[in-house]
């Protein structure tokens, strides 16, 4: 296990997984002063936990793989995200077909982004009975369930997941342009067991969004909710803590149940990381291990409260033992 832009980055060979997730309480929107959020130089959220579903588009298009043996050497490989086609914004995988049929070239030059850097390729294109096409999988969009950390109402500001978005396929993490979050329904949960993590299922309506984003940072997704998408009634702030303020030992998750209803759940600190601030966590809750099973997919991001602050968020699940996992603390998510 290695640190990797800020939070724990995961390989494919270990058995330590990421888990995607967001979490939402539909909260009334309602503004506040600065002297209501702030109290000397304590910060004060709503903190938050029901399931909500993710649809977001990505900037350009993602290489997944290629659809046949070939292998342009030294051009693009999987994980490469397409910006450009002879300098036609691509934003879409309509918008490679359409271009590239377009042009009716049997060379373009494609900008990209790999590893953080913008590189410029000259590539072959297939002629299949006068379709133009690359001869590889992309993707534009994606959509998922997740679980949201907190709201605040000074900024009409949500954060969620407290790690990247990443694909699926690729293990990238993806470059967004826009994503909306969903209330979801018939909420179903696969219970998880050692060496096989759990996940949330569930549906949403793509009319009915309450929330949009921008940002897929190091530490999550961070964005505003819609006007009277939560209601903010009979539901208590939290100060958010400052790193010192973490100890060892008890404290406990908000996560929704079966009915979206969020509920507290206990569980232990068991280890500090003073240098990367991340926490290590142990689900001891009798009823969510019931309920769950441990830490499951969808659950990152659920906030995790002790001593009445908001100390941090489900970050990550250890795979062969899914009651034990990892959080990251609050600080890094709320800048």
């Amino acid at each position: 296990m290695q640190n990797r832009l800020g939070v724990i980055f995961i390989k494919r060979k270990q058995l330590i997984i990421f888990i995607l997730a967001f979490v939402v309480v539909f909260l009334g929107m309602n503004y506040f002063k600065l002297s209501d959020n702030f109290l000397g130089n304590k910060k004060y959220v709503y903190v938050l936990g029901n399931v909500v579903g993710i649809r977001a588009n990505t900037e350009g298009v993602l290489v997944l793989g290629y659809e046949d043996n070939i292998q342009y050497i030294d051009k693009l490989k999987e994980g490469d995200n397409i910006l450009y086609i002879n300098d036609e914004k691509v934003n879409s995988s309509q918008d490679v077909y359409d271009i590239l049929n377009k042009l009716k070239k049997n060379i373009v030059n494609i900008k990209f982004e790999r590893s953080g850097k913008i590189l410029t390729k000259s590539v072959k294109t297939k002629n299949e009975d006068g379709i133009y096409k690359l001869g590889f999988w992309v993707r534009d969009k994606i959509t998922g369930i997740g679980t949201m950390t907190c709201y605040d109402p000074e900024k009409n500001q949500f954060y969620a997941i407290g790690h990247p978005i990443y694909d699926v396929d690729t293990q990238q993490v993806l470059k967004i342009k826009e994503g909306n979050i969903y209330n979801i329904s018939n909420l179903e949960i696969i219970k998880g067991q050692d060496n096989k993590i759990g996940q949330i299922k569930g549906n949403f309506d793509i009319k009915n969004i309450i929330g949009n984003f921008k940002n897929n940072s190091n530490y999550g997704i961070e964005g505003n909710l819609n006007q009277n998408s939560i209601n903010t009634d009979n539901k208590k702030r939290f100060q958010v803590a400052s790193f010192k303020d973490i100890k060892l030992g008890k404290a406990t998750i908000l996560f929704a149940s079966k009915d979206n209803e969020v509920k507290s759940y206990n569980i232990l600190i068991k280890n500090i990381d003073k240098k990367s601030k991340i926490l290590e966590v142990e689900i001891v809750d009798k009823e969510l291990i019931n309920y769950t099973g441990g830490i499951i997919q969808g659950m990152s991001g659920a906030p995790i409260i002790q001593n009445d602050k908001l100390i941090g968020s489900i970050t990550y699940v250890l795979k062969k033992n899914p009651k034990k996992g990892f959080g990251i603390f609050i600080g890094e998510m709320i800048k």
